[in-house]
């Protein structure tokens, strides 16, 4: 299964503390999710908010290196929900996970404004 095989680079990465690789797998699971949606719709809308997420997603991670490992619980609850066809569960991680790094994200930009605004 290609979502487990992600998860795993995704563990084994932040496991070494290698925030790119992180990143690649964060991307890789989400790419391979999309796809056995078989919904062009959605595929179409998500791919379209991508180069945001990614960014995003990319601050969140860089500044959050202590918390790679608690990033990749998150997915293993997502196939462990799709393993026990847990829709609300998935959800529930999804909704989740997208707010724990929407905080992480304004956390660092507030931070880096801070830091480069003149007093």
């Amino acid at each position: 299964m290609q979502l487990i095989f992600a998860h795993d680079q995704m563990v084994a990465a932040a496991e070494q503390g290698d925030s790119p690789e992180v990143y690649a797998a964060i991307f890789n699971f989400a790419t391979v999710g999309l796809e056995t949606t078989n919904n062009p719709i959605l595929t179409q809308t998500l791919f379209a908010l991508l180069p945001n997420i990614q960014r995003l997603q990319y601050l969140s991670i860089s500044m959050g290196r202590a918390c790679l490992i608690d990033k990749t619980v998150y997915f293993k609850t997502i196939i462990d929900c799709l393993e026990t066809h847990d829709i609300d569960g998935g959800v529930q991680a999804i909704e989740t996970y997208v707010a724990t790094e929407k905080e992480y994200a304004l956390i660092a930009l507030r931070s880096s404004l801070l830091i480069h605004c003149p007093r």
